[in-house]
């Protein structure tokens, strides 16, 4: 099953459960370690990269046994592994794993989250803006994409600036001084230039609004992605893998 289910530059993550003679059915260590997979050498033997921590490769030893979990654009996959040998590719540290019990599928989509600080222009719409939106996105000529796009600038839509916390496939974190509310509708434009290039704008939906510690600092707004295409999805994961590999290349 992993090599029709992974591909190279999935993240991973992983939980120790056992190390010399402690074990566990539960992560003795709650500290969570990311990965990058590397290799599949086979149906159970995987290679992926060393984790850093706190500036440092981690410990691992052979016959550690850690909860790994696989962040994929098929959704989120766990197993069990026990740690092999160690090597290196380039200036890479590796390392072996074998899973050793079945893989296990969320039902639950996940996307990892790529931790980035990049500024965001964000503007909160209505419905009858938010259709507009939709319907520039889907319009199938020029003629009608500008048509719309003169429909929009009508509509005066205010577009406020604000830093981007994080960033994955299914949507993204921002700060802002603005109060939101649930389920309220955003267009955003991140700049991200590896993003914006090819996506003009994406649609959201505001899950989560939490106050800030510091109440001069705002409110922390969680953002699911809306009326996303299968393709834009996938210019956002690529993007987030290339940027986790150069972190790799360079640590």
């Amino acid at each position: 099953m992993p090599k029709t289910v992974f591909e190279i530059g999935n993240k991973i993550t992983l939980q120790l459960i056992k190390r010399g003679n402690i074990f566990s059915t539960k992560p003795i260590d709650k500290t969570t370690y990311s990965s990058t997979l590397l290799h599949v050498n086979s149906e159970r033997e995987l290679t992926i990269s060393v984790p850093i921590y706190s500036n440092m490769l981690l410990a691992m030893s052979t016959n550690d046994i850690y909860f790994i979990r696989f962040y994929t654009r098929n959704g989120l996959y766990q197993s069990k592994c026990v740690v092999g040998h160690r090597g290196t590719e380039g200036h890479i540290a590796t390392v072996t794993v074998k899973l050793i019990s079945n893989l296990e599928r969320h039902q639950r989509r996940e996307y990892y989250r790529l931790e980035c600080r990049a500024k965001l222009s964000w503007a909160k719409v209505d419905e009858h803006q938010e259709k507009l939106y939709l319907d520039l996105k889907n319009a199938a000529t020029e003629g009608r994409k500008r048509i719309i796009k003169e429909q929009i600038k009508m509509e005066e839509v205010t577009f406020n600036n604000n830093m981007m916390m994080d960033i994955s496939g299914g949507g993204m974190r921002f700060n802002s001084s603005i109060l939101l509310e649930k389920d309220d509708s955003l267009i955003m434009i991140p700049n991200i230039p590896e993003i914006s290039s090819e996506i003009p704008y994406l649609m959201g939906k505001v899950v989560l609004v939490r106050q800030l510690q510091n109440k001069n600092n705002g409110y922390e707004n969680k953002i699911k992605f809306i009326n996303i295409s299968n393709e834009e999805r996938e210019k956002i994961i690529t993007y987030i893998f290339a940027v986790e590999r150069e972190k790799m290349r360079t640590d």
